[in-house]
């Protein structure tokens, strides 16, 4: 057997695609494991003993930031997953271009917890700041070249996954990213100011009626 007949039978495989369940079983794998990771950086100092109340309460106050922090890294991971939930709901089925894709997604995605502790264990310096944006940048860029991928080839995506929706995805990708780009920028004059501002990330998913409209409008179009 030549070797294009051996390769015949992969080449029709990748052309039918694959099937997306498995993709999705490691992604929500690796964001439970990555978002668990994250409690690990919240603790006290073992050295000094706790004698009181009033001593426990004051060391909870002294680590508020490490556990802000914990507190925006969760979330996020939480929004990165919705995100590409809500993408997948319109997968039907994907090839090596989305598995690839996807992992280099997954890879940003176990990045996080280490970016995070930085943020913790070096809290006045900028760079780790700049990190922890970069790092979510990044995220939205692999979510951004899924959509984009997905889109352009219908044997993958489903009819509802129409122009307008991959438009409105990514223009809100976009807006999600905008926050840790202005956070990189704020964290050159303030750091902590630059921490609080991803919880404006949350008014982008926290609304989602618009694109939850978009997707029901097309569905109903398909099934006329």
């Amino acid at each position: 057997m030549s070797d294009d007949e051996d390769q015949r039978p992969l080449d029709a495989l990748n052309a039918q695609g694959l099937a997306k369940g498995r993709i999705e079983a490691l992604t929500d794998g690796i964001m439970a494991v990555a978002m668990t990771i994250l409690v690990l950086d919240l603790k006290f100092d073992g050295t000094e003993k706790i004698t009181g109340d009033d001593h426990l309460i004051r060391h909870l106050v002294e680590i508020e930031r490490t556990f802000t922090v914990y507190l925006v890294s969760f979330v996020v991971l939480g929004m990165y997953w919705i995100a590409h939930h809500t993408q997948f709901h319109f997968v039907r089925r994907v090839d090596r271009g989305v598995l690839w894709i996807n992992l280099a997604f997954m890879l940003l995605v176990t990045v996080v917890p280490f970016t995070t502790s930085i943020m913790i264990d070096y809290e006045d310096l900028r760079i780790p700041v700049i990190l922890y944006g970069a790092n979510q940048l990044l995220l939205s860029a692999m979510l951004l070249a899924n959509i984009n991928y997905i889109g352009r080839r219908p044997a993958l995506c489903e009819p509802a996954l129409t122009p307008q929706v991959v438009g409105f995805i990514h223009r809100r990708l976009l807006l999600f990213s905008a926050v840790p780009a202005l956070s990189m920028i704020v964290a050159l004059f303030n750091t902590r100011a630059a921490l609080y501002l991803y919880f404006l990330m949350a008014v982008v998913h926290f609304f989602p009626r618009s694109l939850d409209a978009r997707m029901r409008d097309a569905a109903e179009r398909t099934r006329r």
